[in-house]
């Protein structure tokens, strides 16, 4: 009876798993989008774009606004979306994994993949990126 019962039981969890995951297909592509469009205008150099995906009320969105500027100006880096991955969400923030690869051949860079938890907060009906959590770095060729 006991084994019945635990099978029954991790079958409705992996159904239940799978209805809600099949449920933030939507959100996660929403995401994605943000995090792919945001990269896309770093990658064109473009301040003002760039920070039209970031939250305007985030702890970082001033640093980052300032030093966007200079970092153009002072490399040609690009950035490449490695991985996304949705992790969850509450009626206020969302939360997803990247990878992103980041290049450059300005004397001094040091390529790198950055392994984060990106969190993202809507603004006028748009997600935006609150901030993000570095969990850690390698770096790469």
């Amino acid at each position: 009876m006991k084994t019945r019962f635990s099978a029954l039981a991790a079958l409705l969890i992996g159904v239940t798993a799978a209805a809600a995951s099949f449920a933030d297909e939507p959100l996660t592509g929403a995401l994605e989008k943000v995090a792919k469009d945001q990269i896309a205008a770093f990658n064109k150099e473009d301040a003002t774009a760039t920070m039209s995906f970031a939250y305007t009320k985030s702890p970082a969105y001033d640093t980052a606004k300032s030093e966007l500027g200079p970092l153009f100006a002072d490399t040609d880096a690009k950035a490449e979306l490695v991985s996304f991955k949705f992790v969850g969400h509450d009626d206020e923030l969302a939360v997803a994994r990247a990878k992103v690869k980041v290049t450059s051949s300005a004397a001094g860079f040091q390529n790198n993949v950055v392994d984060a938890l990106m969190i993202f907060h809507s603004e006028g009906g748009a997600w935006k990126v609150f901030d993000t959590y570095v969990l850690g770095s390698e770096l790469v060729k």
